[in-house]
């Protein structure tokens, strides 16, 4: 249905109403776009959770709360995003504003996706901090570059369907 889509339709048409066609052609897109952004609002609620354990130094639950993070992160960056980002900017050739966003929200996400498999891959589910404990910097800038990312995902779920959400 994707390849159907981007051979017979312009750009516009997979992110609007398609007045040719008489019916929303976005629906399925709209739905899974939406799906990740709600794992990624997962993803949050893990991170915070998680370091509500470290403070109270409970660090294994803390490492175990990152290490699901990092992993559905992974999943849905492999399953949606990945596909999406191909779509979107390679079989297609989008709008300037989505042309120029997407390689950036994508360049910010790889960055963040790198650093938290080395941090979570480096502690490996050991009991002992010692590990860690050297990464805290390096935690704080994953995390607050996450959250740009995240910032950044929201507002380009935004651009792209914008006119499917508030008409």
């Amino acid at each position: 249905m994707l390849a159907k889509v981007f051979q017979s339709e312009p750009f516009y048409a997979i992110t609007s109403y398609n007045f040719a066609v008489g019916e929303n052609v976005m629906n399925f897109y709209l739905f899974v776009a939406t799906v990740s952004l709600a794992f990624q609002l997962g993803v949050l609620a893990l991170l915070v959770v998680g370091f509500g354990f470290k403070k109270r130094l409970r660090f294994r639950l803390h490492g175990i709360f990152m290490l699901a993070a990092v992993a559905l992160h992974l999943i849905i960056i492999g399953i949606v995003m990945l596909p999406s980002f191909v779509a979107i900017t390679i079989l297609e050739k989008p709008p300037v504003l989505i042309g120029l966003f997407a390689p950036f929200h994508a360049a910010a996400g790889t960055v963040t996706a790198i650093l938290g498999v080395w941090i979570v891959g480096s502690w490996r589910l050991r009991q002992s901090t010692k590990f860690c404990a050297p990464k805290r910097k390096f935690m704080r800038a994953t995390f607050i570059l996450w959250l740009v990312t995240l910032f950044l995902g929201v507002i380009f779920y935004l651009i792209l369907n914008w006119s499917l959400l508030f008409g």
